[in-house]
């Protein structure tokens, strides 16, 4: 009878560590109680998806100046800036009022958003731009290739 208690403490000994032993190459104890996966969070790796709650100031009047707004502290700037892309028209449109508070929303959703439905976004992961394309363009462009 000792042998199968015995045994069975082992068994539980083995099944209660084992986990641990597993959770160690990706955990880390941050408390006595709290583990941490180790490794860089979604938004981290890739910035445009950090979820975002915004309300625009009232000194924000145009679209231009909320997406500066948006793209703010992100890494990401807005090729417009620089005159490479052809989005100017809508750097001047005015914000609309329903667009003036947002989230909890994606940032590259509330970039599409702010810009409407008449313009795509593309980004350029390696020099972290971003522009609009008017969608008539971009689907001529895709249709041709």
């Amino acid at each position: 009878m000792n042998k199968q208690k015995l045994y069975l403490f082992a068994l539980l000994v083995m099944a209660a560590t084992s986990p641990i032993a597993f959770a160690e190459d990706d955990y880390i104890h941050t408390d006595r109680y709290t583990l941490a996966k180790v490794e860089a969070r979604s938004d981290q790796k890739s910035p445009l998806t950090t979820v975002i709650t915004l309300s625009f100031g009232t000194d924000i009047k145009t679209v231009g100046q909320a997406l500066q707004e948006l793209l703010q502290g992100s890494g990401y700037r807005w090729a417009n800036q620089n005159g490479e892309h052809n989005d100017q028209l809508l750097s001047e449109l005015p914000l609309p009022a329903i667009v003036r508070t947002l989230g909890p929303i994606h940032l590259n959703d509330a970039l599409d958003t702010v810009a409407g439905e008449a313009w795509g976004l593309v980004v350029n992961e390696t020099n972290r731009t971003v522009w609009f394309e008017p969608v008539q363009i971009k689907n001529i462009q895709q249709q041709s290739k």
